[in-house]
């Protein structure tokens, strides 16, 4: 008799808690991506039939936006960004391993957008696609070219803060 008692009164416990005062419900705040201008540059006299490599080191975690204007709407301007450090004999030959590519005339300004970037050297490339009279394709003259970079941190990713580093500019030619 005892022992049917003692598990009465424990199942009648297991179902109390009128004492006790009702939980509000838990709020859970999601921050917000973050995103910020980095950082911009400009140069000028931007001939035709010439590659220009950016160096661009990205210090913490995030996705890269990235808008590259030029002058004359004529012309050509094509746009990658990798993590290689290529030659000319391999963007010559279009066998450097670029992850966005953007070979087109339009539009203008170009944005490349990126997935999310580890930390690292990454090389922003420019080619001021020369006229090709069988195509119709390319440009005439020397540009003007302004570039802004955009970083958006998303709360998630974790690291030191800091942002992207505009590195020197490297015009590479034809050795010829």
């Amino acid at each position: 008799m005892r022992l049917s008692t003692a598990v009465a009164l424990l199942a009648g416990l297991a179902g109390c808690g009128g004492d006790e005062p009702t939980r509000p419900p838990v709020v859970v705040i999601t921050p917000e991506p973050v995103r910020a201008i980095l950082a911009q540059t400009s140069f000028s006299h931007f001939e035709p039939d010439v590659w220009v490599s950016i160096e661009l080191i990205l210090s913490q975690k995030g996705a890269l936006d990235i808008t590259v204007d030029w002058t004359y709407p004529d012309t050509w301007m094509y746009v990658y960004l990798g993590n290689t450090d290529c030659s000319y004999p391999q963007l010559s030959s279009k066998t450097c391993p670029f992850f966005l590519a953007s070979e087109t005339k339009n539009p203008k300004p170009r944005v490349l957008v990126t997935g999310l970037l580890d930390p690292g050297k990454y090389y922003l490339v420019l080619y001021n696609v020369p006229y090709d009279p069988q195509t119709g394709i390319g440009g005439f003259g020397g540009e003007s070219v302004s570039i802004q970079i955009g970083l958006t941190v998303y709360p998630f990713t974790n690291g030191p803060g800091g942002g992207v580093k505009i590195g020197r500019r490297q015009i590479l030619t034809s050795p010829h």
